[in-house]
C-alpha cells in the first residue's frame, strides 16, 4: 500500500533530517536496501529515487543521482499521491 511505504519513508526521512528517531519502532520496520540493490534499480520504470536533502544542501552538492527528483520533506505526501500505487520510492 502506497500510504504505508510513504509513512515508512517519511519516518526514515525524519531520522535522516533530524538525526533522531522520532518513532523508533516504525523506523525499525522501514525497508532498507544496499547501494548495490539501489544501483540495480536505477532506471526501473516502477522506481523513483527521491533526494530529500534540503534545498541549500542539494544545490551545493556535486553528487546527485541521475534521474532522481528533489522534493521538500513537507511536500512528500502530496507529491507522492500523484504517482501510481505500484510506484516504489527510494528516499535518500
Amino acid at each position: 500500500m502506497k500510504s504505508d511505504r510513504l509513512i515508512y519513508g517519511l519516518l526514515a526521512l525524519a531520522v535522516i533530517l533530524t538525526g533522531t528517531a522520532a518513532a523508533p519502532a516504525a523506523t525499525a520496520d522501514a525497508p532498507r536496501i544496499t547501494k548495490e540493490e539501489a544501483r540495480a534499480l536505477l532506471g526501473a520504470p516502477h522506481v523513483l529515487f527521491v533526494d530529500a536533502r534540503t534545498e541549500s544542501t542539494w544545490s551545493k552538492s556535486d553528487r546527485k543521482i541521475k534521474g532522481a527528483v528533489r522534493i521538500d520533506k513537507w511536500d512528500l505526501q502530496m507529491w507522492a499521491s500523484s504517482y501510481p500505487d505500484d510506484m516504489t520510492f527510494i528516499i535518500y
